[in-house]
């Protein structure tokens, strides 16, 4: 079991409480949305507006999408969204994040990870 069910649906409920939501994208996600034909700025703030559950396969995911009068809808994990840490719930969403994507790599996934997959990134030396 990658989440525990119990603390992803509490936190979900403390996020629904403070909708919308500001954050930004992560590189990968501008990336990933890129080829599939989404310009987005890496700048760009984002708006979260909803949050679904998706159980252990998807875990969180945000409703992004970028207009109300847009075709197509984005809805992203939220292990590719960067909330400011100004944000009340900055610090619980970014555990979740963390130990998220921490269970996933030891869950021993595929080697390469899907385009919507979080991966930890190497720290660097300094």
């Amino acid at each position: 079991m990658i989440d525990d069910y119990a603390k992803a649906n509490e936190l979900m409920r403390k996020m629904e409480a403070q909708l919308p939501i500001p954050a930004r994208s992560t590189g990968a996600l501008v990336r990933a949305l890129r080829e599939q034909g989404v310009k987005l700025p890496r700048d760009q703030e984002l708006q979260i507006k909803r949050v679904f559950y998706m159980g252990d396969e998807g875990g969180i995911m945000c409703d992004v999408t970028l207009s109300e009068e847009a075709k197509e809808a984005i809805v992203v994990s939220i292990t590719h969204l960067r909330v400011s840490a100004r944000h009340p719930l900055a610090q619980e969403i970014r555990e979740y994040q963390q130990e998220r994507t921490r269970r996933l790599a030891l869950s021993g996934g595929p080697s390469q990870p899907s385009q919507f997959t979080a991966r930890s990134r190497k720290r660097r030396r300094r």
